[in-house]
């Protein structure tokens, strides 16, 4: 059976799988009350199980103990994650303080520096292969990517699909930039079966099939955001540039990043936590602007692809530093749009009507 067959039979399973675990743990979670209840920030209706990132987790746990298809590392990576799917369980029954799950998220990436021993150490290749190298300054530099990427995933998941999309966009992202930039994407059966996990739960968090209807949870969206990362630490710091280039990186995942930078640089503007939550999200803006979740959902994926196919050509184009400057300068561009959404969807109102 060729590669492509095997990662199809794998995708496929795992999400029939997914399903099949979503679908025994509903009864569960409303017993014992891990239920997300509309009201406040939450305009859904009725309690909808907390289940989808426990469920995911169970799968790609399964396949970590009774199959071979996962390297020590990422049975690592697993294993560290069970910390934040733990975390965001607790959360998601009792509400917990920021800084625990702060500390959480810390300690979860730490574990997984010096059990991998994998960091940030390349930022960048010049034109002449030379490589970029931050030394020490890696483990700090690692540290916040990680904890900074599990909460752009949290952060994210404000209307149904759009964490999880985000998530099967910047794997298929990494794949395709593996592919075109002439190497082998090895060691992929996490990152396959993580893919076909995630559809499954979309058919479920969409409401795709009557009478089911889960949300990841803190528990989940957590969860993903470590993966991901770890997903670009691992292909981008792989020697003699045979991963994904370390800038494509930022592209990658550039929406979750820059909403989540900019929202974070506002709050703390005006002397308000960065943890503390609110309705200033793209998502929240887009809601507001008139859309539906799903037009959203659409308009927010789109600009991910968008800005990776931005970030790609300029990396081909003009090489890696300048994709890399580039990418902050976008994030400052963003900062502003959001900044001033309203007076420029008023500007725009007012020349249509």
């Amino acid at each position: 059976m060729s590669n492509d067959n095997n990662w199809m039979l794998l995708t496929t399973l795992a999400g029939v799988l997914t399903l099949f675990v979503i679908f025994c743990l509903i009864p569960m979670a409303k017993k014992i009350d891990l239920v997300d209840k509309p009201g406040g920030r939450k305009k859904h209706l009725g309690d909808i199980p907390l289940i989808g990132g426990i469920s995911i987790f169970l799968v790609l746990g399964s396949f970590a103990v009774f199959t071979g298809y996962f390297s020590n590392d990422w049975k690592w990576v697993l294993g560290v994650a069970s910390i934040l799917i733990i975390i965001g369980l607790i959360d998601d029954l009792w509400d917990i303080r920021p800084l625990y799950k702060l500390g959480a998220q810390t300690i979860a990436a730490i574990l997984m520096i010096f059990s991998t021993g994998e960091y940030i150490h390349t930022i960048a290749y010049l034109p002449d292969g030379v490589s970029v190298n931050i030394s020490q300054v890696g483990y700090l530099i690692t540290l916040l990517a990680v904890v900074g990427l599990i909460n752009a995933f949290n952060m994210m998941d404000g209307i149904d699909g759009l964490a999880a999309m985000q998530a099967i966009l910047s794997i298929v992202f990494t794949i395709a930039s593996i592919h075109i930039f002439g190497s082998k994407f090895s060691g992929g059966n996490f990152i396959i079966l993580l893919l076909g996990a995630l559809i499954g739960f979309l058919v479920a968090n969409l409401s795709l099939l009557p009478k089911i209807k889960v949300f990841l949870g803190d528990a989940g969206s957590t969860m993903l955001g470590f993966f991901i990362a770890w997903m670009l630490i691992s292909y981008t710091q792989t020697p003699n540039k045979q991963g994904l280039p370390p800038s494509l990186a930022l592209w990658v995942v550039a929406i979750p990043v820059a909403d989540t930078l900019a929202l974070s640089v506002r709050r703390i503007s005006l002397r308000r936590s960065p943890f503390r939550p609110d309705r200033k999200h793209l998502h929240h803006i887009c809601l507001r602007l008139g859309l539906s979740p799903l037009q959203a959902l659409a308009i927010i994926c789109t600009l991910s692809i968008i800005s990776y196919l931005i970030g790609i050509s300029t990396y081909v184009l003009f090489g890696e530093i300048t994709s890399i400057i580039l990418f902050f300068v976008m994030i400052s561009l963003y900062y502003k749009l959001i900044k001033n959404i309203w007076r420029i969807s008023s500007f725009f109102r007012r020349l249509i009507y």
